[in-house]
C-alpha cells in the first residue's frame, strides 16, 4: 500500500508539533508514515463552525448565520453515540463562544483563499480563515489588511506563553503564505475560540520562520527514516 509522498502540515499541526513532548512528536510522526488505507479517518469535529467563520463576520455577524449553524447541529447524527455526543457537545459550545466573542471592529471586502508554503521539503498550509480589511471600532485606529484565523478547540496549551507562541508560529506561515501568492497582510488576528482570546500579530519575523524551517527539515527526516524502516522492515515498533 502507498504511503504519503510528503508529511501532511499545516500551520496549527505544526504548531502542536513544535510544542509537544518527544514522545508525542514520535508518535506523530509514525501516523504520518503510515500508508494512507491505514491512517485513522480525520474526521473534521468543528466542521460546522469553520463552515460558517467567513460568512459569518462578513455578514456583520448575522444571527441568522448562526441560527443556520444551529439547525444544522440539531438535525446531524452519527453511527457512533460517545463520538456523537463529543460532536454535538463540541460544536454547540463553540457556537455558543462565536455568538458572544467581542471583536473591536468590522471586516469588510473579505475572500477566502486555499494557501500553503514551502519549507524545506515540506508544503505547510495557512490556517487563515478568511483574508479582508479590518475597521476598528476606535475612531483614532487605522484600517489594516489582515489574515483571520478561528481556532475552534482552542489553544490546548495552559500557559499563556505557550499559547503565544502556537498562535504566533500559525500566523507566521500565514504571512509567508500569503506573500507567496501575492496577498498582501499586514497583520494576522488569531482568534482562540474557547477562551474567547483574540491576539494580533505584526509580521513576517525572520529569526521565527528560521525556527519554522527547522522544525520542518526535523519532521522530514525523522519521517522519512520511520518510513523506510517500515518500508524495509515490515511496521514500526518505536
Amino acid at each position: 500500500m502507498p504511503v504519503p509522498q510528503k508529511p501532511p502540515l499545516n500551520g496549527r499541526n505544526l504548531a502542536e508539533f513544535y510544542l509537544s513532548s518527544e514522545t508525542v512528536k514520535r508518535t506523530t510522526l509514525i501516523a504520518y508514515a503510515r500508508p494512507v488505507e491505514e491512517q485513522q479517518a480525520r474526521i473534521l469535529m468543528y466542521d460546522p463552525i469553520r463552515r460558517i467563520v467567513h460568512e459569518y463576520f462578513a455578514s456583520g455577524r448575522s444571527s441568522a448565520v448562526l441560527g443556520r449553524c444551529a439547525d444544522t447541529l440539531a438535525r446531524k447524527q452519527f453511527d457512533n453515540p460517545s463520538f456523537d455526543e463529543k460532536w454535538h457537545k463540541s460544536n454547540k459550545s463553540a457556537l455558543a463562544h462565536l455568538r458572544n466573542l467581542s471583536v473591536p471592529g468590522t471586516f469588510c471586502d473579505t475572500r477566502v483563499a486555499r494557501l500553503s508554503i514551502a519549507a524545506d521539503k515540506v508544503t505547510v498550509f495557512s490556517t487563515v480563515d478568511f483574508y479582508g480589511r479590518f475597521v476598528p471600532s476606535a475612531a483614532n485606529s487605522k484600517e489594516r489588511s489582515v489574515g483571520v484565523i478561528v481556532n475552534p478547540s482552542g489553544i490546548k496549551k495552559r500557559l499563556p506563553d505557550q499559547r503565544k507562541l502556537w498562535a504566533q508560529i500559525e500566523s507566521e506561515v500565514a504571512f509567508r503564505a500569503a506573500d507567496a501568492h501575492g496577498i498582501v497582510i499586514e497583520e494576522v488576528i488569531y482568534i482562540d475560540l474557547m477562551r474567547s482570546e483574540l491576539q494580533r500579530f505584526k509580521g513576517p519575523r525572520k529569526r521565527l520562520w528560521a525556527e519554522i524551517v527547522a522544525t520542518c527539515e526535523r519532521i522530514y527526516r525523522d519521517w522519512r527514516d520511520i518510513r523506510l524502516k517500515r518500508e524495509g522492515f515490515g511496521r514500526e515498533t518505536g
